[in-house]
């Protein structure tokens, strides 16, 4: 064969690789026509294909071109060898990725090693690696049964051939990426809680999972080609199903498709249930439409919403018998109390006479009678006033007739107040106003008692023949009573809530003190329905102090959201107070 023929048969043998390597996705197959195409053209005896094996060396395929049954002992070495990177021509070609030649194998120190004495019936050998993007993806290797010079030619050809062949070796990776990842989907899509389903253009079901099975009652077998609206969309919907595929396959428009939808689902035996779909759809092989799409039973939620809403209608009942019951309470004590009120009046009047000695002179056992019947007589009636505020302000609002109120003159009138618990007892209740405290518009009744509670509580947790302090001031804007006694005084962790409703200090449960626990209450409620604050302030074994803050005459007007009407003076006005949320209610006590 001339140069020139030589030179036409490479280049028609190139050209027949690049058809066969562009026309399949089997390594294998292109590899054993690129062998026989070779041997052919180029004239060599043998033709062997290595591949990679576990880790980095290469062994052989078991792919032979030419009389391989004529060379029992290079088969043998062939095929029981392992070609690790740098042994023998094989191993060679796989570390450089560079073709080989080897003239005569029987004095190349690359298979001397290899042969290891045992004669091949081969000399002139040489390899080529297809190059794939990962690396060498196989080993092609040639055998002559003489001593052959490097043909440079034929290796600028291989090389080419080679990178042709790893085009081939690079698609079957890529598809058994895309298979394996398929299967991978596929798997997790069939493992999915939720219902899957996929539908051609036309709505015939070409995917279905465990899921769905489940979830309809229908096996795989039995749906697949089978239209979707005809197997899981109730009657009444399907003629709107099939318009809505139809709208979008004409239109590309679509008000479903990506929205989450609750919808209902039915069952293989007819019944419905509700459901929630996701449709989405992408463009298969041919360009053609699928639809796809996640459905959730959401039975359960629906039953949890439903009971939760009956759940709501129980309570808002039950809150509705507590207002009734609550309201039938309220109406009870202020009828009650009020009924009380005037026998206790009339009783504490005559009782008040009957010491006075109007009805003539009582001896002494009498005259202890009569003052032990006020004294209970004076706690009934504190007790009545008490359970009236309590109602009163229960309901949120505090009538206030505001009027101007001297200081001293409400701080003697609280005083003359308790005067029958402190007497009884043994105290003495000593009164300082300062020059120049002002007037407050105040209701007068409300202020006297709010200074009375905190009188009355010093008497009642002081030692019998101690003195209780009522010190009227002024500070700034404000007018200051503060009223002190030497008595047991408070802890420190109970201080805080002393002004709670219905609260009671540990002190006042074991030594057994009379009371109910309102007084301090409604002192801090009267103080800011006028815009004004109470503190306390105590040390346990030396007394405390109770101080009650009112603005003076002109500052008390800001305080809550007030609705005001003329009084019959210029100096009078009544003032509905409305009271904070909770103020009155159940969680201050």
């Amino acid at each position: 064969m001339t140069g020139t023929q030589r030179e036409v048969a490479l280049v028609a043998l190139l050209d027949d690789v690049i058809a066969v390597a562009g026309a399949t996705d089997d390594l294998q197959e292109a590899a054993h026509a690129t062998l026989s195409a070779v041997c052919e053209v180029a004239g060599w005896s043998l033709g062997h294909l290595c591949v990679p094996a576990d880790g980095e060396a290469f062994v052989s395929a078991g792919i032979w071109v030419g009389p391989i049954e004529d060379f029992p002992m290079l088969r043998e070495i062939a095929e029981t060898t392992r070609f690790p990177p740098g042994v023998g021509v094989v191993g060679q070609v796989a570390a450089t990725g560079q073709p080989v030649w080897s003239c005569d194998l029987t004095a190349d120190p690359l298979a001397v090693r290899v042969l290891r004495g045992r004669d091949p019936g081969v000399r002139a050998a040489f390899a080529f690696p297809v190059l794939a993007v990962d690396g060498v993806a196989a080993v092609l290797q040639f055998f002559s049964e003489r001593v052959m010079a490097r043909d440079e030619a034929l290796l600028r050809v291989m090389a080419t051939v080679g990178h042709q062949l790893g085009r081939v070796a690079d698609r079957r990776t890529v598809h058994q990426a895309v298979r394996t990842s398929q299967s991978r989907l596929r798997q997790m899509i069939d493992a999915s809680v939720e219902a899957f389903i996929s539908m051609d253009a036309a709505g015939h079901i070409t995917e279905w999972n465990a899921a769905a099975t489940h979830m309809f009652g229908r096996s795989h077998e039995q749906v697949l080609g089978r239209l979707v609206h005809e197997t899981i969309v109730p009657e009444r919907y399907r003629a709107a199903d099939q318009a809505g595929r139809a709208r979008f396959l004409a239109t590309g428009r679509s008000k479903v498709l990506g929205r989450r939808l609750e919808l209902a689902g039915v069952r293989s035996d007819g019944s419905e249930f509700p459901i929630e779909i996701v449709v989405w759809t992408t463009r298969e092989n041919g360009g053609e439409w699928a639809f796809h799409a996640f459905v959730h039973d959401i039975t359960e939620r629906r039953q949890a919403e439903q009971a939760l809403r009956q759940a709501y209608e129980a309570e808002q009942a039950t809150v509705a018998r507590l207002r009734e019951l609550d309201a039938a309470k309220d109406a009870f004590v202020a009828t009650v109390s009020h009924e009380l009120r005037t026998p206790l009046t009339t009783l504490a009047g005559y009782l008040e006479l009957l010491g006075d000695s109007e009805v003539g002179p009582l001896n002494a056992q009498q005259q202890r009678m009569v003052e032990a019947g006020t004294r209970s007589a004076s706690r009934l009636q504190n007790l009545v006033e008490d359970l009236l505020a309590v109602n009163t302000l229960t309901a949120g609002e505090l009538v206030v007739d505001a009027a101007p109120v001297a200081v001293r003159q409400a701080v003697e009138e609280a005083v003359r107040t308790v005067g029958a618990q402190a007497r009884s007892s043994g105290h003495t209740v000593e009164v300082r106003v300062d020059a120049g405290v002002q007037t407050v518009v105040a209701d007068r009744e409300l202020l006297v008692r709010a200074i009375g509670a905190l009188l009355s509580n010093a008497v009642k947790y002081s030692p019998a023949g101690t003195s209780v302090t009522a010190h009227a001031s002024s500070q700034g804007a404000q007018a200051v009573i503060a009223v002190a006694d030497h008595g047991v005084g408070i802890d420190a962790d109970e201080l805080p809530r002393v002004f709670e409703r219905f609260y009671r200090a540990r002190y006042a449960h074991e030594h057994a003190i009379q009371g109910v626990g309102l007084g301090l209450w409604l002192t801090r409620t009267i103080a800011e329905a006028h815009g004004g604050t109470v503190t306390a302030a105590s040390t346990p074994g030396e007394g405390s102090v109770f101080t009650l803050y009112l603005p003076t005459a002109g500052n008390g007007q800001d305080a809550g959201e007030r609705r005001t009407s003329d009084g019959g003076g210029d100096h009078c006005r009544t003032v509905t107070v409305r009271l904070p949320t909770g103020q009155g209610g159940p969680a201050d006590g």
